[in-house]
């Protein structure tokens, strides 16, 4: 298990350098435009959604807690998407 555990924080750290790595790069920012935010918002949900099931325990908790945990992360994620 902790086997796991460190692949899946080692997974998203590897994702969260992917994020940095797409918002500083000032010439993909300039010839992508808008695509680059959605991608780093797509991470965004990929990660979160990664951190709800290993490591806060939800993929084994019941259907109705897993929903709203999820549920809030993607309102979280539809108000940021609104700004964009």
């Amino acid at each position: 298990m902790t086997h796991r555990l460190t692949l899946s924080w080692l997974s998203l750290m590897a994702l969260t350098l992917l994020g940095w790595w797409l918002g500083h790069q000032p010439a993909l920012a300039l010839i992508q435009g808008e695509w680059l935010l959605w991608a780093v918002l797509v991470l965004s949900a990929v990660k979160g959604q990664w951190l709800i099931d290993h490591f806060m325990g939800m993929k084994t908790a019941p259907m109705g807690l897993r929903l709203a945990v999820s549920g809030w992360l993607l309102a979280v994620l539809a108000a940021m998407a609104l700004f964009l």
